[in-house]
């Protein structure tokens, strides 16, 4: 056999096993007991052909539900306005994607509303009058809170804008979230304290450079989104960055499940996520398997 047929034999046996071995690379299994994952094309809209002005996905709970945790992203179309209303409990929004723009008092005036771009936090405070719409964009909100998330309307005021109430909502635009760097990321506490029992929001940026956590696990469940870049998540004791992590894309939900072990952080890029949990929100780090 000449030299350049053997090499030729050697190269079309190694193809295979290589393609085999990429292929176990990225066949990576999280525990479904530790970590479960939602993405964008997997959504269960209230309308799945997108048409109405105003669409729904439930991520998690039960709006109507007393007591308890829920998680929705609601989107809208251009050019509409809600009435004014208000909500037996305070609500935390997130704009994740567009623009939508909020105001207060019973006069709904879009000339007096302030924009709230992507990456936008806001809090709908309990039993105070608001209204929100969007105009030449459109927009989604991912909004959580403890249920019920009752609707109550208010009786239509007709007439001249005569000022709102500071005190109905909080907005907070990208540039105006106060961000605190806390050792291989940057963390927003944005509402509650994940130090103490209750509801908690964060928002947390992985800075890029394959910067992980360790293997550790939580006392309550955590929910999470990713706003920017992917953000990439491994299971179990063992870490293993490069070989044990699954991607996780802009829009995808994901659960932490109580004391679930897992790990996760950025590569390439820095990365943005939101949490939603109840806390303590404490961390246990494990024994690593070597």
């Amino acid at each position: 056999m000449t030299q350049r047929a053997h090499l030729l034999r050697l190269s079309l046996a190694i193809i295979p096993a290589a393609l085999s071995l990429a292929t176990a690379v990225h066949a990576v299994e999280l525990d479904p007991k530790a970590v479960t994952v939602v993405t964008p094309d997997q959504f269960k809209w209230r309308d799945p052909t997108m048409a109405a002005a105003t669409n729904q996905t439930i991520l998690y709970g039960d709006p109507n539900k007393t007591g308890g945790i829920y998680i929705y992203i609601n989107k809208f179309k251009p050019n509409r306005f809600g009435n004014a209303h208000s909500h037996p409990n305070d609500r935390y929004i997130t704009v994740i994607e567009g623009a939508g723009w909020g105001g207060t008092g019973p006069v709904v005036d879009p000339a007096h509303a302030k924009r709230l771009p992507k990456g936008s936090f806001r809090i709908d405070h309990a039993n105070k009058l608001h209204w929100d719409g969007t105009k030449e964009e459109s927009g989604a909100y991912l909004i959580a809170g403890i249920g019920p998330a009752t609707n109550v309307e208010a009786p239509k005021v007709s007439g001249p804008y005569t000022g709102g109430d500071p005190s109905a909502l909080t907005m907070l635009t990208p540039d105006q979230i106060e961000w605190k760097d806390n050792g291989g990321n940057r963390t927003a506490n944005l509402a509650g304290d994940p130090s103490k029992p209750g509801l908690y929001v964060q928002m947390l940026t992985w800075k890029k450079g394959n910067n992980f956590s360790r293997p550790h696990f939580h006392p309550n469940d955590r929910y999470i989104t990713v706003l920017s870049g992917t953000w990439w998540v491994g299971t179990g004791n063992k870490f293993d960055p490069a070989n044990l992590t699954v991607p996780m894309k802009e829009g995808t939900f994901v659960t932490h499940f109580a004391k679930g072990v897992h790990w996760d952080g950025a590569r390439d890029e820095d990365t943005t996520i939101l949490l939603i949990g109840e806390g303590p929100a404490t961390n246990t780090r494990v024994e690593e398997a070597k």
